[in-house]
């Protein structure tokens, strides 16, 4: 019964802790999808999901890195949405 409690607990902490942008996770698309196509649609589709969940410093690390992370998927229209994102994330800060 201690176990199950404990299994319980340990459980419910991890789900409270969780990060809801994790720029982790835009990194491991960037180097665990290899297909550019594929890698350009899933990062588009991560920045649009994650637009109103990002601090400012995180699209901030997403740019800085984006060339590197995205390769040849890198495009204007990547870079539109960590600026949309951003914008976004520093009118959220003020208040």
């Amino acid at each position: 019964m201690r176990w199950l409690v404990a299994l319980v607990l340990t459980l419910a902490l991890q789900s409270t802790g969780k990060d809801l942008c994790s720029v982790r996770e835009f990194y491991s698309i960037a180097w665990g999808v290899h297909d550019p196509t594929e890698r350009h649609k899933k990062m588009a589709e991560w920045l649009t999901k994650h637009q109103y969940l990002c601090k400012s410093t995180d699209f901030m690390v997403i740019w800085n890195n984006l060339s590197e992370w995205g390769g040849t998927s890198d495009s204007h229209n990547l870079r539109a949405l960590v600026i949309s994102g951003y914008k976004d994330a520093l009118q959220r800060e003020k208040k």
